[in-house]
């Protein structure tokens, strides 16, 4: 049974999954042997919580080599995003031996390839291949002694993620393809205080010292967070000068600190009952909201609201009229509002500007001092209707009222586990609004993560570093900062390095910056060196790496394709929507409903013609919004009009539940009256128009979609 439970959130990893992704980790030896004489016996990775936002971890694999020879190895190892190695330590017989920083002998631009001294050991880091791919280890090992083992420990700086109260940490998975890789990864979480658990995809270590996952399968390890600041903008900002002097690197670390918790005097519960999200959303919103009314004063009231295409209310406005709500002890009105939530139908659309005006009037009547709005939903909305016009729509039904915090829930597996892009539109929205946002699993909350709800971090927009001229960052400055993640900077600076930046952003329409002054370091190591003999220690740190005469550049290529891939494709979403899909859907449910507008119209008018744009954005399984662009008839019809957006709505869209993206549609129709004994024709003007609005990398691959 605990297998079971351990594995169970790895299940979805490979529903997801395309049948042949990508595996990271690679094994390679010398290919005159006709087989690999290199295993690894164990794989472990331990995870060591720092003070602040950093941690390290350490990759401990053990190697033997099989053979009645002497060999040299090289293997690459996928790491986590934002990751440096900071050392690496080697032990054969139980004495670990300490690394020093080495270089990389180069020949002609390229790594030389030479003879090192046997047990000698190089590590080396792989840069990404592009942004957002995964940055790799490289580790080459030579002259490995006959039937003998070594044991090799990378440690690297990481930066782990902050989910409500609790670190996260994503380990990459591993090549499975290989069979010298061990199947399985132990995880050890280090330096707790006595009694602290820590968990792996939410399943809870129960006081045991490690536990034990399948190393082909990508986890997420999560631990208790204890945080010394208070601050909602922090970070690090490193300097490191160049040998000669004329320049350097610079490395700016910026994450999201905690929010002052909300202490509400009315909430609004407003839930998402769109096709896109999970049928049992509205009951397990009941839940969570049940918890959330009992964590606040008896005084507290609240009301609740659903919306898709239409707002709702759910509590019947009679009872509670002329400005009264019920308490959060009104045990009457709770039963009425989880019964309601029990039987709420999903419908198409996705109208939250809808549920905010009507969350506006019902806080205009409630005249609360400080209230609060959550927003739970699956995150699917569309974004034509973006921060400003709920903002307008919020703001005119609020009057005077006083304005609410807002805040929403997301709850979404794939962004649950995957953190969430500053581009996605519930990010995007979020920041215009200044509201606060929570990404969560509703199934599994329980109290003590309903009460860190309150305390869920706002998204930072507009972000802005000051930098000089004289600093290049490696890779474009992102939009915004969302809850929880982390953001790595890096580049070089020439001359002078800046003492000082100044990190700028904001909270809806309230500014904030940050300063951090340049904490010196040494420059990263090009390689670290380390070597079994002791007289072969300071001449493998002089030579400097090299690669063996075997290890070509196609084999290097292939490992640094399969560490990036693994990266872009590992939950990679099935039953994506592609331009085919859609014709299909457009022609066989929209267009036959278009063409009976058009002929009742024309029992109308027998000369009404022109051309009509419908526009669509959908996502997860529905139309979230439909409407029409450009009209151009020779004589108005407001009932054609009308008929057509109808006609609009009806479109089925068959994608699966876990595509997280958002596609918008532009379908021209065209209507040709009868004439010269010719009868009318009512189709398509050109080809629909097909655009994804948001990627996430994690969801839709470059490579997938062009390979």
């Amino acid at each position: 049974m605990l297998r079971r439970a351990l594995w169970s959130p790895v299940v979805l990893a490979c529903l997801l999954a395309p049948p042949m992704a990508a595996q990271a980790d690679t094994l390679d030896a010398d290919p005159a042997a006709g087989y690999i004489p290199v295993d690894e016996l164990s794989y472990e990775t331990i995870i060591r919580p720092g003070a602040g936002f950093d941690a390290e971890l350490a990759i401990r694999v053990a190697l033997q080599n099989t053979s009645a020879a002497s060999q040299d190895m090289v293997m690459a190892l996928a790491v986590p995003h934002g990751s440096e190695l900071s050392g690496v330590a080697i032990a054969r017989g139980g004495d670990w031996i300490e690394g020093e920083v080495s270089k990389i002998e180069e020949s002609a631009g390229e790594i030389a390839r030479a003879r090192r001294d046997p047990g000698t050991v190089f590590v080396r880091e792989l840069p990404p291949e592009s942004p957002g791919d995964l940055p790799g280890a490289e580790i080459i090992a030579f002259g490995l002694p006959s039937r003998s083992t070594t044991q090799v420990e990378l440690r690297l700086r990481v930066h782990p993620m902050l989910r409500g109260d609790r670190w996260q940490l994503d380990l990459p998975r591993r090549n499975a393809e290989i069979p010298n890789l061990v199947d399985q990864r132990r995880v050890i979480v280090q330096g707790l205080p006595e009694g602290e658990i820590f968990w792996i995809d939410g399943t809870s270590s129960n006081g045991t010292p490690y536990m034990v996952t399948r190393s082909e399968d990508a986890i997420t390890v999560s631990w208790a967070a204890r945080r010394k600041t208070s601050a909602e903008l922090d970070g690090s900002y490193e300097i490191s000068r160049d040998p000669d002097g004329s320049g350097g690197r610079v490395r700016l670390v910026l994450r999201l600190g905690p929010s002052k918790p909300v202490a509400p005097d009315h909430v609004v519960l407003v839930v998402d009952r769109s096709q896109s999200g999970s049928s049992a959303l509205p009951r397990q919103s009941a839940r969570m909201f049940g918890q959330l009314l009992d964590t606040l004063p008896a005084g507290t009231t609240f009301d609740a609201i659903t919306f898709a295409r239409e707002a709702e209310q759910l509590l019947d406005g009679k009872r509670f009229a002329n400005g009264k709500a019920p308490r959060t002890d009104d045990a009457e009105a709770r039963a009425e509002l989880a019964r309601s939530l029990e039987i709420t139908v999903a419908g198409q659309g996705t109208d939250l500007r809808a549920a905010m005006e009507l969350a506006g009037k019902q806080l205009a009547a409630r005249k609360a001092r400080q209230p609060l709005i959550v927003v739970v939903t699956d995150g699917m909305l569309p974004p034509s209707v973006g921060a400003d016009q709920i903002n307008q729509s919020l703001g005119d039904a609020l009057g005077k009222a006083a304005r609410p915090e807002v805040l929403f829930v997301v709850d979404d597996p794939l962004l649950s586990s995957r953190g969430l892009p500053v581009d996605h539109p519930i990010a995007d929205l979020a920041a215009g609004l200044g509201a606060r946002i929570s990404l969560e699993t509703l199934a599994n909350l329980g109290p003590e993560q309903i009460r860190e709800l309150l305390a869920a971090p706002k998204v930072l927009g507009d972000l802005s570093v000051s930098l000089p001229e004289t600093v290049v960052l490696d890779q474009p400055l992102p939009s915004g900062l969302v809850a929880g993640d982390f953001v790595v900077l890096e580049g070089d600076y020439g001359g002078r390095a800046p003492s000082k930046v100044t990190v700028r952003g904001r909270f809806g329409k309230t500014k904030v910056s940050a300063s951090f002054s340049a904490a010196k370091r040494d420059p990263r190591p090009a390689a670290i060196a380390a070597a079994i003999r002791e007289g072969d220690r300071e001449r493998a740190v002089e030579e400097g790496l090299a690669l063996p005469n075997w290890y070509t550049a196609s084999m290097r290529r292939v490992t640094n394709m399969n560490i990036a891939q693994a990266g872009r494709v590992g939950w990679q979403a099935t039953g994506q929507l592609d331009s085919n899909i859609i014709e299909r859907q457009l022609r066989s449910r929209v267009l036959p409903r278009a063409r009976a507008c058009y002929n009742q119209a024309l029992t109308r008018n027998q000369v009404l013609a022109g051309r009509v744009e419908l526009k669509l954005e959908v996502g997860k399984g529905e139309v979230m919004m439909a409407g029409l662009g450009a009209a151009e008839l020779n004589y108005a019809d407001d009932r054609l009009l009308a008929c057509l957006e109808s006609a609009a709505w009806a479109m089925d869209v068959p994608a699966g539940n876990l595509d997280t993206q958002v596609y918008v549609i532009n379908y021209p129709l065209e209507f040709t009256a009868p004439e010269g004994g010719e009868p009318p024709r009512a189709g398509e003007a050109s080809d629909p128009m097909f655009e994804r609005l948001v990627r996430s990398a994690e969801v839709l691959a470059d490579y997938q979609n062009n390979n």
